[in-house]
């Protein structure tokens, strides 16, 4: 069945295959210790990243997927999130995409997306970053054209070719999401594209360089979500789980 780690060439069967991936992703990957526990991160190639945590009898208390390439868009951090069931070495950040220079809760919209490292690098809350921002894909569509894509809306609600729905502040009568969850459902242009070997499976997933409402996106996917080809100068659509990480700010 189609999920994150599905969509960046992990094709888990079984708890015990959850397992043995966070094994030998503490086995092959990077240290970072903090006050709090161990962070392991794991690169096989190509961006793909799995961040292991680790709590300070250093047991593995979590497993977080993330793809690090071209993705990038300015957020006005506002606050961190943390929800019920989190480990300690979790975390989700809200804050505005695009946001004035001025650095107040201003933008293209609020959203929220999840951190594999919070611990080792935390931004000033209220402050401009740069964030890398990876979209899992749920659902996803692709088109050939931005005519294509146009003329796919034929009835309902209609989407911008470039547009941005943080779905995970909302609930589906409309209420607040409490604690906001990193989900979003959005369209944008393929800048560049490409069907990527997981070295370390040698499973294939798809990945696109994205642009839209509020700035650009990785977005990976498992290739049984694809309803089409997704081409260069095309256009995908769907829904989405974001993980990011603070490069600048």
């Amino acid at each position: 069945m189609p999920g994150h780690l599905s969509d960046i060439g992990f094709d888990l069967k079984t708890q015990e295959d959850f397992e043995q991936l966070a094994i030998k992703t503490c086995q092959e990957g990077q240290p970072y210790r903090t006050a709090d526990g161990t962070y392991i991160k794991w690169s096989p190639g190509f961006g793909i990243e799995l961040w292991a945590q680790l709590d300070r009898a250093d047991e593995i208390i979590g497993l977080h997927p993330h793809f690090h390439r071209n993705g990038r868009m300015r957020v006005n951090i506002v606050e961190k999130i943390m929800r019920p069931n989190s480990t300690i070495l979790d975390a989700a950040y809200y804050g505005w995409s695009n946001p004035s220079d001025g650095g107040t809760e201003d933008g293209d919209f609020p959203f929220v997306f999840d951190v594999p490292n919070d611990k080792i690098q935390e931004p000033r809350w209220g402050s401009i970053a740069v964030v890398q921002l990876a979209a899992f894909a749920h659902e996803l569509e692709s088109y050939s054209s931005v005519e294509e894509f146009d003329r796919s809306q034929v009835e309902g609600l209609r989407y911008a070719s470039k547009s941005f729905i943080p779905a995970g502040l909302f609930t589906p009568e409309s209420g607040d999401t409490v604690p906001p969850e990193a989900y979003a459902n959005f369209a944008g242009h393929v800048l560049e594209t490409s069907l990527i070997r997981n070295p370390a499976t040698a499973t294939d997933f798809c990945w696109a360089h994205v642009s839209t409402l509020g700035g650009e996106v990785d977005v990976v996917a498992d290739p049984v979500l694809l309803n089409n080809v997704i081409v260069k100068g095309g256009v995908v659509k769907g829904s989405f789980w974001l993980s990011g990480v603070v490069i600048e700010g």
